[in-house]
């Protein structure tokens, strides 16, 4: 069974800033070698740049079907708005 180091662990949790127990480093190395390793097999596919290769993390190739549709018109949008102010929703703040 193959994994990150300690190290490794640590930093990558530093950079998501994320507070990972002692007792998780063990199991976050092996899951994050295995990502890294399924990212390298993706890497080192060889395709030819004019096919224009889409990789999806869904299954769902299907995802943008309804792009096509005609949108909704100003007033079906903001009919279930709580508030709206011209051409704006007004949403609660979140960030102070």
């Amino acid at each position: 069974m193959e994994k990150m180091s300690q190290e490794k662990v640590l930093h990558v949790a530093k950079l998501a800033k994320l507070e990972v127990k002692e007792e998780e480093i063990e199991k976050y190395s092996v899951q994050l070698y295995d990502i890294l390793s399924e990212i390298e097999k993706i890497v080192k596919v060889d395709i030819a740049p004019e096919l224009n290769i889409l990789i999806s993390p869904t299954f769902n190739h299907d995802c943008y079907r309804d792009i096509d549709k005609m949108p909704l018109s100003k007033e079906e949008v903001f009919k279930n708005a709580g508030s709206h102010d011209d051409d704006y929703i007004i949403v609660p703040k979140v960030i102070e």
